[in-house]
């Protein structure tokens, strides 16, 4: 255990001052939303009490102890440590073994899933994560699923602002593999047409974009766990890609407070007891607005460089910063790779 606790600090550790480094990296303005699992100073496999925002508005995520009905539930998630192309980074896991939540909150791991709601910044008007109709927005995550296209969990909400009255935003999973918006208005789904695979580290852009009446949703992926692969376009059938008359108001419920932004679920009484999570998340990013294509890629290339990436030897690096002006390793830019591309082709042609 004492071993286990060592790497897990010392991966957060590291991890922590990568993603300082690479802070001004990501776009400014209006960013609403920053999980990262390399901020929790946890042991391996210790209970995830509460995870923190990183942006300015620091909103908080904890586990429920009750059910919306009054029952007891437990739902800690665990941090757990993985490994990616070599790159050993912390991450939030999130278990499901059964339908319905329960459980004693004082025994870890009774209950049979795992979730984490917000708990401060709730105050009609001052919530973050309100991002209703006439507003864009845009997000990132980094996550594994550890089931898609069985069926055998149903539909899966790896994080949403959605409850009683309305849906504003969630990235779900469908039973069959397609990734998921949900919306209270003409359309109740839209789901992409390709699907994602299960075991294997996502990084997925999922994003709303306001053009009244109707908003284009969009979802892009990365599901090959190659840190050179591109961003794919995932095209959403269902009306054209376009969310029919948006939502265009955030339910109070109860009155005089929003409901929770839920991660590895969502908050709505009728189903969302059953739409949970079941796999590891590393990062949410969320904004308020839509991002210009160089900020997209600027989100895209600290991500893949921070999961993705295979760690290099000293001597690489060491040449690399002769070459580069010592940039630190995270800030690889594309004009980088593409003279690495360069370079290899050139010798491998020799």
């Amino acid at each position: 255990m004492k071993r286990r606790m060592i790497v897990a600090a010392a991966a957060s550790a590291a991890l922590s001052l990568t993603a300082a480094r690479l802070h001004a990296q990501l776009p400014a303005g209006d960013l609403r939303l920053w999980l990262r699992a390399d901020t929790l100073q946890l042991a391996e496999d210790a209970q995830v009490t509460q995870w923190v925002d990183q942006s300015a508005n620091g909103t908080v995520f904890a586990p429920r102890t009750t059910r919306w009905d009054g029952s007891p539930v437990e739902e800690f998630p665990h941090l757990q440590t993985v490994t990616v192309n070599g790159r050993t980074f912390p991450t939030v896991s999130f278990e499901r073994n059964g339908a319905l939540p329960s459980g004693d909150p004082a025994v870890d791991r009774s209950g049979n899933t795992d979730r984490l709601y917000q708990v401060n910044n709730l105050a009609p008007g001052s919530d973050p994560l309100a991002i209703a109709d006439g507003t864009s927005m845009t997000s990132f995550t980094v996550f594994k699923p550890a089931v898609t296209t069985s069926g055998a969990l149903g539909v899966q909400v790896v994080w949403g602002k959605r409850g009683n009255g309305a849906s504003l935003i969630e990235l779900g999973i469908q039973p069959t593999g397609r990734l998921l918006h949900v919306s209270y208005d003409a359309f109740t789904t839209y789901q992409t047409q390709a699907t994602i695979p299960a075991n294997k580290w996502n990084v997925v852009e999922y994003s709303l974009t306001e053009q009244d009446p109707n908003d284009p949703v969009t979802f892009r992926s990365n599901s090959t766990e190659d840190p050179f692969a591109p961003l794919t376009n995932l095209p959403v059938p269902t009306n054209g890609g376009v969310i029919a008359d948006r939502n265009d108001g955030i339910n109070e419920d109860p009155a005089g407070s929003l409901e929770p932004f839920g991660i590895g679920g969502h908050a709505q009484n009728c189903c969302g007891e059953g739409e949970t999570f079941a796999g590891n998340i590393a990062e949410i990013i969320i904004y308020a607005r839509a991002l210009s294509e160089t900020e997209r890629d600027q989100v895209y290339a600290y991500l893949t460089d921070k999961y993705l990436a295979i760690p290099e030897p000293a001597a690489a690096l060491t040449a690399r910063r002769r070459c580069f002006g010592h940039q630190p390793q995270g800030l690889r830019t594309a004009a980088f790779n593409a003279e690495i591309m360069r370079r290899e082709e050139d010798r491998m042609e020799q």
